[in-house]
């Protein structure tokens, strides 16, 4: 019973990461938008460059939401519930990434 739990915290926590990567990647087309076409480009790909980890972290999310679904179910497969738990760490790690590097390109350390 106690592997059901973390599978249902992960799913949880995976649906919510997903919505705060989604307010990242808008912080981040906003700020890209702000700039008149005739900007650097280096300076546009930065954001660009933040805006597709973004997107990986969202599909990223999707996909720990999927296999938590499927776990629970279609079966308790272990292997389906380590990856589960593997991607939800990883997917932890990289909206921590993407937090931290969209706060300080808003703020403009």
């Amino acid at each position: 019973m106690a592997s059901q739990d973390v599978v249902i915290a992960a799913l949880g926590a995976s649906a919510a990461l997903a919505g705060f990567v989604l307010v990242f990647l808008g912080v981040v087309i906003t700020g890209l938008s702000s700039f008149p076409p005739e900007t650097v480009r280096l300076v546009r790909m930065r954001y660009l460059r933040v805006a597709g980890v973004s997107v990986v972290a969202f599909l990223l999310s999707l996909v720990t939401v999927a296999l938590a679904v499927v776990w629970l179910a279609y079966g308790q497969n272990r292997a389906v519930y380590h990856w589960t738990i593997w991607l939800f760490f990883v997917q932890l790690g990289l909206v921590f990434v993407v937090g931290v590097v969209t706060t300080v390109q808003a703020v403009g350390v």
